[in-house]
């Protein structure tokens, strides 16, 4: 009886010892905030282009991505007020330097006015033509139209509305993202070939950010892993699945 007694310890302490190795290695838990920004955070069941490369990220980075849709002014402010959390599809601004600790740039994007008839490659060409612009409502592409003269502009909260007041004719162009223009189209049920996207006039790029005492050690992990994630074979396949 000693000699199963024994043997029985000796398998407790292995269980034992195997479930506390288990604990000592579960997944660090990161809240990620975003907005509703198509084609790049779309929701939690279609997802996006910013999301998925994020769930590439958390996975290069081993940790546990809770990710969290808000409108995107909300996204912003419950980051600034949530210790330790991350926020993607952000811009770089001298005024958010200030509010958030810039990570790594997650995607590059290009901007342009998008057409269905006669392409508009420049913001003179905009101005000149009187052409009424549909622009994301209190979006820094909005600002970039104002710097450059235009003030025909129509300021629009949602994506899916701009889409359709441009295939209807109730503006004409859109300044966006190519390829947002392009995924709300095909979206909407419209043909995204007859879209006509002009030369790109504004760039930028789409930060993963982060509350500003967010873990030197974390925020290390992260831009290694977006660094990465840039190199991933996978990467390219994410974004040109939402692009065509």
């Amino acid at each position: 009886m000693s000699v199963l007694r024994n043997i029985g310890v000796i398998l407790f302490g292995a269980s034992l010892i195997i479930t506390m190795s288990g604990f000592s290695h579960a997944k660090e838990k990161v809240i990620a905030y975003t907005g509703y920004l198509p084609p790049l955070s779309i929701n939690s069941h279609q997802k996006g282009i910013a999301v998925e490369l994020m769930e590439l990220v958390a996975e290069e980075a081993d940790i546990d991505l809770d990710i969290r849709f808000t409108p995107w002014k909300r996204a912003q402010v419950l980051t600034q007020n949530t210790p330790g959390s991350l926020i993607f599809s952000m811009a770089a601004t001298k005024e958010r330097f200030k509010t958030y600790d810039y990570i790594a740039p997650l995607i590059y994007t290009e901007s342009a006015f998008v057409t269905l008839d006669q392409p508009i490659n420049t913001f003179e060409n905009a101005v000149a033509t009187g052409k009424v612009i549909g622009v994301h409502r209190g979006s820094q592409r909005s600002k970039i139209l104002q710097r450059n003269g235009l003030v025909n502009l129509a300021e629009v909260s949602s994506p899916e509305q701009i889409t359709a007041m441009l295939h209807v004719g109730r503006i004409d162009a859109w300044y966006t993202m190519s390829v947002r223009a392009s995924y709300m189209m095909k979206k909407l049920g419209h043909n995204p070939e007859r879209l006509i996207i002009g030369s790109p006039l504004s760039h930028g790029m789409q930060w993963l950010a982060a509350n500003k005492d967010i873990d030197p050690e974390l925020k290390a992990r992260l831009s290694s892993a977006i660094s990465k994630v840039w190199r991933d074979p996978r990467y390219w396949q994410i974004v040109d699945g939402y692009a065509k």
